[in-house]
């Protein structure tokens, strides 16, 4: 009995997912302005209320937090891309911060809610650090951990049984 309960539980442990998080997470679009390879820290946005949209590891969830009022949860699709667009949006400077797992973006974002020809960005570049920092994934490891321990305890059982079979006690 108690070799099926260590087989449960490392076949549980194997199957086992924790919660999926982003690993490249990105801001591609501002409403019609184009994010895709500069990083912004201040965005001027002159038009309707923006749509925000970027890519993610499919299905991760990502938090939008804009100012301290508004705060909503979107899920990536199946293919990484997600979609934001906020219900109000103040006028004048909003500081806005998208994370996912470890990994965030934070920028603030000029709004003029009067509509002009041509939406106009202006890019303030943001230093990169040196170092990156640790975006340790452990439940990417832990199907191998429980792999290995359900072979092992699966091994042993296995030849308990053909010892048995044998009529052996001992592995001589």
């Amino acid at each position: 009995m108690k070799k099926i309960i260590t087989i449960i539980l490392g076949s549980a442990l194997f199957l086992s997912v924790g919660v999926v998080f982003a690993q490249e997470l990105t801001l591609t679009k501002v409403g019609v302005l184009s994010t895709v390879g500069v990083d912004y820290s201040s965005i001027d946005y002159t038009g309707a209320i923006p749509t925000l949209e970027g890519t993610a590891t499919p299905s991760a969830q990502v938090l939008i937090k804009i100012k301290t009022s508004t705060e909503a949860t979107v899920a990536a699709s199946p293919s990484g891309v997600w979609k934001f667009t906020p219900g109000v949006l103040s006028l004048g400077s909003s500081s806005i911060v998208i994370t996912s797992g470890s990994q965030s973006i934070s920028f603030s974002l000029n709004f003029n809610a009067t509509p002009a020809a041509t939406p106009t960005a202006t890019a303030t570049p943001t230093p990169i650090p040196e170092e990156l920092p640790d975006a340790g994934v452990w439940e990417y490891y832990l199907p191998v951990i429980g792999a290995g321990i359900l072979v092992l305890f699966l091994g042993k059982y296995i030849k308990e049984k053909m010892l048995s079979w044998e009529g052996r006690k001992d592995g001589k």
